[in-house]
């Protein structure tokens, strides 16, 4: 069944990335809120990209990393 929920990519910056594992840990945090349909974490900019459901704000996405162990601006 399809809905017509807007979706939205949100980037942000996470200084702490420096390896696979970090990337792992990020996709498995941000993957479990409802909502969010894709994670890439390109590990050599240190930067993450959310695809979500327009109801997750910019700062949902960063506590969840923040509580990962990886802060995010």
């Amino acid at each position: 069944m399809m809905n017509n929920q807007t979706t939205t990519t949100t980037t942000v910056t996470a200084p702490d990335i420096v390896c696979g594992g970090c990337a792992g840990a990020i996709k498995n945090a941000l993957g479990k809120v409802e909502g969010v349909s894709s994670v890439v974490v390109d590990v050599d900019a240190k930067r993450v990209s959310v695809e979500h459901g327009g109801d997750i704000s910019r700062e949902q996405v960063i506590d969840v990393l923040d509580r990962a162990g990886f802060p995010a601006s």
